[in-house]
């Protein structure tokens, strides 16, 4: 069973992805965050002590997308160590080049990212 203080972030650009994936998450026990874009979720990261335990980003966000959202992570000697699974409705090659856990196609099978959000929260 989740912690309530294990804190899932959601970055995804989509409304009602973000809002569903957000609720599915809750009703697992985990406490989920949600932003629209790397540039909103990266400001809130360095502003903070306590970071999650997991991050679920989308690769194509406007504002500052997936790779550039990843780029800045890897980055920040504090920030790098965040784990980090990618979502795409495109070729998962090119996500799998961003040293993150694991590559979750669109549309996504909630049974295995929760798997991957229990391995790491």
């Amino acid at each position: 069973m989740a912690s309530p203080d294990d804190e899932v972030m959601v970055i995804e650009d989509e409304p009602e992805a973000r809002t569903h994936l957000v609720e599915l998450l809750q009703l697992e026990g985990f406490k989920a965050t949600a932003y629209a874009n790397g540039a909103e979720a990266l400001a809130e990261l360095q502003r903070r002590t306590k970071l999650p335990c997991l991050i679920v980003l989308d690769i194509r966000m406007p504002v500052m997308d997936g790779p550039q959202f990843r780029a800045a992570l890897l980055a920040d000697a504090r920030l790098s160590a965040i784990p980090v699974v990618v979502m795409t409705g495109f070729d998962p090659s090119a996500a799998a080049k961003l040293s993150v856990l694991r590559v979750f196609r669109k549309p996504l099978d909630f049974d295995a990212l929760l798997t991957a959000v229990r391995a790491n929260c």
